[in-house]
């Protein structure tokens, strides 16, 4: 092969190169707005006498969509999560004494979730998404607990539970025109099961599980672009 031929591929190939990166970054959009919606949470693992309890969840997101089918968001939220704990348990003497209490535990959220949109252009582009959430503590509180209907003031408890959360999430979005250009009403709707273990006792494994549902508004953030995937 001449010097020549070699240097003419090579100048085809980095011509070829930048015009296919010039095609994926115009292919590219992002937006961002606020989130805030219910968390319906409890502990499971090894957890007993535990229900559900709601809670807020609020902050914000931004999210980038190729104008294919794939996409990926980050969030950043404050999540209320915890749960309703009424046990009844047989004491010596005693006998049957129950005890109530509601336990939240509240955390900086921040779930990635990869995203696979639905439709590939329009005002309607619902998706389906997975992918890790990592919660850290901000404080927990014990409050209403009751023994034998004798009742006790709340407790800050944030030492029994561990500063980081990691869990795995999976949900479903849709999204509406929302009330000017490039703007979109999200709602939101997502399962984060905990993978660690949130407590410090070392003799019951205990993971969040959260049911959530929000409601966002989006802003399309930087240039605009058309996708190639659109009827002209």
């Amino acid at each position: 092969m001449s010097v020549r031929l070699m240097v003419r591929q090579s100048v085809l190939a980095t011509v070829g190169f930048f015009i296919a990166m010039s095609a994926l970054m115009a292919q590219q959009r992002f937006s961002a707005g606020p989130r805030v919606g219910v968390n319906y949470s409890t502990f499971a693992g090894d957890a007993a006498g535990f229900s559900f309890r709601p809670g807020l969840v609020a902050g914000g997101f931004l999210m980038y969509s190729s104008l294919n089918h794939f996409g990926i968001s980050v969030d950043a939220l404050y999540s209320q999560k915890g749960g309703n704990y009424s046990a009844t348990i047989n004491l010596p003497v005693v006998g049957p004494t129950t005890t109530t209490y509601k336990q939240r535990v509240n955390y900086l959220e921040i779930p990635v979730a990869l995203r696979y949109f639905l439709t590939l252009n329009g005002n309607f582009r619902p998706n389906i998404y997975f992918g890790p959430a990592l919660g850290f503590k901000l404080n927990a509180e014990q409050t209403s607990k009751t023994v034998q209907n004798a009742a006790f003031p709340a407790v800050d408890n944030s030492d029994q539970f561990r500063s980081v959360d990691l869990g795995g999430l999976a949900g479903f979005q849709l999204n509406f025109p929302g009330f000017g250009a490039r703007q979109r009403f999200l709602i939101d709707a997502r399962y984060t099961y905990g993978l660690s273990d949130i407590t410090i006792d070392n003799n019951a494994r205990i993971n969040n599980s959260a049911f959530t549902l929000t409601l966002g508004y989006g802003f399309g953030v930087g240039p605009e672009y058309r996708s190639r995937y659109q009827r002209k």
